[in-house]
């Protein structure tokens, strides 16, 4: 968006506001206006705050000026700066708001343009706009985008003051009542003036096309880079409408991808749990059939009490427990009881239970898949559970 809505506040709340929207890309205005004072900016905001927004404020609340740098600028010299400038201003410094402008360098030596603003004045103009739900990118003092030349200084009359640029980095503020005083007392050769001059006045003026003060203010936008909402007052990044848009999204996701951690975490250890059964039966049974014997390592155990046979399939005690361990992992609610080893037919033969006929029929499944002869004896229900015995062996 290329328009811009420029308001200029005043010194106090009960001043009026005037106002403009500037389209940059075709230098004209757009609307403009005068509020009677700042408590009128809400309104404001609802016909035209779709648009980004500089404040302008008196010259006459901010005192420019330049500090001799004993070096080049670097961050401890710009830290010096308020203790330089204490001796110059009759105020606690500790009150001011110091901004920087350019540094600028003159043959050996170094300036550091300044901009002295009350706290309380800043922050009161800061809550204005804030209350009216603006949110301002800029700040400047008003007189500082007046057009400026080295053959002299540049004035126009706004709102019953006179604004005066005197060089690249010295501009004010000053009510019309008082203009002739001061412009005694500054003595200057020669005033651009973008307004009619006073016939009273004696002053050497050269008159330019007049112009409407806001306007001739608002083309000099792109050629001033100087802000003074700096440090604690630098105006905060807009967030991206299209992360607001997702914002939502993301934490929904984030929350769905926890739970679901959460539940695999949670089948993973149920898992790790059942192995651990499986296991400790295990032990169990070769205890039974090989007692006093050490069980620290099972699997080495059973591979030397057993040996595979032909190719294919293990058809060891190991690789039958192996295999049978791994389906009743696989079929939820099925343990062994009793457990026999034929070598010379390699058949295995157990007995089970489970918590219903179905686990049966579920364990001969899995194993049928995975290339054995399973043989189911009859079932019988005892109690709450169904005890069986199936034998196992590889297919011939």
């Amino acid at each position: 968006m290329t328009e811009q809505l420029i308001i200029r506040l005043n010194s106090q709340p009960d001043q009026p506001v005037i106002w403009l929207v500037w389209s940059a890309a075709s230098a004209e205005v757009i609307a403009s206006g005068q509020l009677k004072d700042s408590s009128e900016l809400s309104a404001l905001a609802e016909r035209v705050g779709a648009r980004p927004v500089v404040a302008l404020v008196p010259a006459s609340d901010v005192v420019m000026t330049k500090v001799a740098l004993p070096g080049k600028p670097n961050r401890q010299l710009l830290q010096a700066l308020p203790y330089m400038l204490e001796e110059e201003h009759a105020e606690d410094i500790e009150q001011l708001f110091l901004a920087l402008g350019p540094c600028v360098q003159q043959e050996q030596s170094y300036w550091q343009q300044v901009a002295l603003c009350k706290k309380t004045k800043l922050e009161l103009w800061l809550q204005q706009l804030t209350d009216a739900g603006f949110s301002a990118s800029r700040m400047l003092p008003d007189a500082l985008l007046l057009p400026w030349s080295e053959q002299g200084a540049s004035a126009i009359e706004l709102a019953g003051q006179w604004l005066l640029r005197h060089s690249e980095w010295q501009a004010t503020s000053v009510d019309s009542s008082w203009w002739a005083d001061y412009l005694t007392l500054a003595d200057l050769p020669l005033i651009t003036s973008y307004s009619p001059w006073p016939e009273q006045l004696l002053q050497q003026v050269q008159l330019a096309e007049p112009e409407l003060p806001l306007a001739l203010l608002a083309g000099q936008l792109p050629q001033q880079s100087f802000n003074l909402l700096q440090g604690a007052y630098q105006p905060k990044k807009p967030q991206s409408k299209v992360w607001g848009l997702w914002k939502t999204s993301l934490l929904s996701a984030a929350a769905c991808l926890l739970i679901y951690l959460s539940s695999v975490g949670l089948q993973v250890w149920q898992q790790g749990r059942e192995l651990q059964s499986q296991r400790t039966e295990l032990v169990q049974l070769y205890k039974s059939r090989f007692p006093g014997e050490s069980t620290r390592d099972i699997s080495r155990a059973l591979a030397r009490k057993t040996g595979g046979a032909g190719t294919g399939k293990d058809l060891s005690l190991f690789g039958l427990l192996q295999d049978v361990q791994r389906e009743l992992t696989a079929t939820e609610q099925v343990s062994l009881d009793n457990l026999r080893y034929d070598q010379k037919s390699h058949e295995l033969r157990f007995q089970a239970q489970a918590d219903s006929f179905q686990r049966f029929d579920s364990l001969k499944t899995r194993l049928e898949q995975q290339g054995f002869e399973v043989k189911q004896g009859a079932l019988s229900n005892e109690g709450n559970k169904v005890v069986g015995t199936v034998s196992v062996r590889a297919k011939s």
